[in-house]
């Protein structure tokens, strides 16, 4: 047992390459045991099991077996070791990979591979096709080999989901600037086209004021002025309107829910009712949150045709739930569509919010239907 413990623990160290640990680990405990073979099969993220490597090699494989279905499946889901005398797997590719002819039992034995903390990452089973019953002792060897096992799987996991944020937070990085540079070209439209405009027609009026003061037309120099005051308030709504796409001082000052609240009230044609619980979050949550929401409207603006919506926000437990639902015309989204709102082929504004949500490590989903209206729902979850 030590001699193989320590072939293991030197494939598991040493060798970069996941499926040959797996594969040789596969092998070695086929022959310590005396059996015919031994398939490894992992957990996948939905739970489910996938072999991935076995001895004799299985080759190309698809075989997928639910977790906590059948032997293997309860051994990944309860972490126990089971033997199994005469076993009769369902699974067609199943029984070809063991080299089972029709109604010929298999003797069998399943060990979880586990890591510090119960979690089953993986299922070692060992085979035979002669009957017998594994031993006390063998259950402890494949035991001992599966948890060295688990530690491999588990840091190949890991390095896969760090692989995952990196490539997530460089995305980010080149949204947050390209959505930068296009808020600062809508900025500067805004500016151009309503301030702009409004100060230099103010600028007119008040010469014209002058004018007509100069002439002693005092009618004209009241009605001049009246136009310049109109415009003044114009470019002041204008200014305000292009500073809360860049901050929100009622957000600053008095949270998310008033922030959201005022958010409803600037949207004009469209009636928005806000139910929303004062929480205390942390302040990137809070602004991320509200940028979700921002941009939900602005696409309810844009693109529904509603003539409402609501904005909810609500804590249960550690979990934060933002939605916002429309009464518009709604849409009817594929499968496809829906995947691709988390990468590059989505529309802008829905990508956005959908990194905003994952960089914090919340669940982003859109719901909708044709006539029916959309409901944009976060989930964000652990917040302390």
């Amino acid at each position: 047992m030590t001699d193989l413990l320590g072939q293991v623990r030197g494939w598991v160290t040493r060798e970069p390459s996941l499926p040959a640990v797996l594969g040789r680990v596969s092998v070695a405990l086929t022959d310590a045991l005396a059996a015919d073979g031994c398939l490894v099969f992992r957990v996948a993220d939905d739970g489910e099991l996938v072999l991935s490597a076995g001895h004799p090699a299985p080759g190309e494989s698809d075989l997928r077996l639910p977790r906590g279905f059948g032997v293997t499946g309860r051994v990944a889901a309860d972490g126990i070791p089971v033997v199994l005398v005469d076993d009769h797997p369902r699974n067609p590719r199943h029984r070809e990979l063991l080299g089972l002819g029709a109604g010929q039992p298999v003797s069998r034995l399943c060990v979880p591979a586990r890591v510090p903390g119960g979690a089953g990452v993986a299922v070692l089973a060992v085979f035979s096709r002669r009957r017998r019953a594994f031993a006390a002792d063998e259950v402890e060897i494949a035991q001992a080999v599966a948890d060295l096992v688990a530690l491999r799987v588990h840091l190949a996991a890991l390095s896969t989901s760090l692989d995952g944020y990196r490539n997530l937070r460089d995305t980010a990085i080149a949204n947050t600037v390209a959505m930068q540079e296009a808020e600062r070209r809508r900025i500067a439209g805004d500016l151009h086209d309503g301030v702009t405009q409004a100060i230099a027609s103010l600028s007119f009026h008040l010469s014209a004021a002058k004018a007509a003061l100069h002439d002693g037309d005092i009618a004209d120099v009241g009605k001049q002025v009246d136009a310049a005051r109109s415009l003044a308030d114009l470019a002041f709504g204008e200014t305000r309107s292009a500073i809360t796409g860049l901050s929100s001082p009622i957000l600053d000052d008095l949270g998310l829910s008033a922030g959201l609240a005022s958010l409803a009230r600037n949207v004009p044609n469209i009636a928005i009712r806000v139910d929303a619980q004062d929480l205390a979050l942390p302040d990137h949550v809070t602004m991320s949150l509200f940028r979700v929401a921002q941009e939900a409207i602005h696409n309810i603006v844009r693109h529904a045709d509603a003539g409402g919506a609501v904005v909810r926000l609500g804590r249960h437990g550690r979990t934060v739930m933002l939605t916002v639902t429309d009464d518009g015309r709604g849409f009817a989204p594929t499968e496809q569509e829906l995947r691709r709102v988390h990468h590059t082929g989505a529309p802008r504004g829905l990508r956005g919010m959908a990194e905003r949500v994952r960089l914090l490590g919340g669940d982003f989903r859109v719901r909708s239907r044709p006539g029916e209206g959309t409901t944009i729902e976060v989930r964000i979850p652990d917040v302390c």
